[in-house]
Formats: C-alpha cells, structure tokens, sequence
C-alpha cells in the first residue's frame, strides 16, 4: 500500500550525487527509518548532475513532468520501498547526453526538490541503483528506480 504523502508530483529538480559521494555514517547517521524525516544532511556536491528549471542545471527539466512515487511491499528484510522518479528533459542542446549518459551508467542518491519548496533525499547503492533514458519520437524522459528500505526521506 502506498502512503498518500509519497505520491508527489511537480518535481522541480532532481540532483544527482555519486554514490561514493556520501560516507556510510553520514547517509545513515540523519535518517530515521520510522519517521521519513532527514534532519541535516551535507553531501559531497562534485560530480553531482543536476536536472531542473534552474538556470545552471546540467540539463533542463521540461515543465510539469517530474514526478516521484514511494511504492512499498513486504520483504524478508523488511518493508522494501521501490522509489520511481521520472521527468522529460530538454535535449535540444547536445551538450545534455554526456551527463545523461553519466546517469545511466554510475549509482547515484537523488535529492529531489519540489514546487511547494520541499526537499527529500533517496538513497542508492550500486546494487539497487537504475537509471533508463529513452527517446521516443521527440520526447527524452529519465526515469530512476531505487529499492530499499527507508523510501523517499523528507528533509526539514
């Protein structure tokens, strides 16, 4: 069952940090698993690919496309969380497809950034990480797929 508060839709931005990024104690040490809340949480920004309607993203967002969903299910190990979050990019500029295809191939966390001005935070690790770009006709969409077992964390 989904919870109502994960079903967010006008993502503003998604910045990408490299896994290797973000130290094992500082990715878990601020998240607290039962309450989906980050309190503080600084990672290494270099290398990070950031997709949005900011000026100065690597690549341009297209409006009103962004979305992110927090499915969970039963496991073993717990209540797994698969996180989707998706959009439709501007690949007019050629300059797009280098990062783009960055996405695909290395594991990354997401901070994603939303219209009404909150921010959460998805962890990755190379195991769980997966990033498809696709072009059909016109349109080039991303779409990130992460499991495990904290979900979409809120950030205050």
């Amino acid at each position: 069952m989904s919870c109502k508060e994960y079903q967010l839709d006008d993502l503003m931005a998604i910045t990408a940090v490299p896994v290797a990024n973000i130290s094992a104690a500082s990715a878990t040490s601020p998240v607290n698993a039962l309450t989906p809340t980050v309190a503080s949480f600084t990672p290494t920004m270099t290398g990070a690919i950031a997709i949005g309607m900011q000026p100065g993203a690597d690549i341009p967002i297209m409006r009103d496309t962004g979305k992110a969903k927090d499915d969970e299910s039963d496991s073993v190990s717990g209540r797994l969380h698969t996180v989707s979050v998706s959009c439709e990019v501007d690949d007019r500029d050629g300059a797009v497809w280098a990062p783009l295809l960055t996405l695909e191939r290395s594991p990354r966390h997401l901070l994603l950034t939303f219209r009404g001005g909150a921010r959460a935070f998805v962890s990755a690790s190379r195991d769980t990480y997966v990033c498809t770009v696709e072009r059909n006709g016109a349109k080039t969409s991303v779409a990130f797929r992460i499991q495990n077992l904290m979900g979409i964390q809120l950030m205050v």
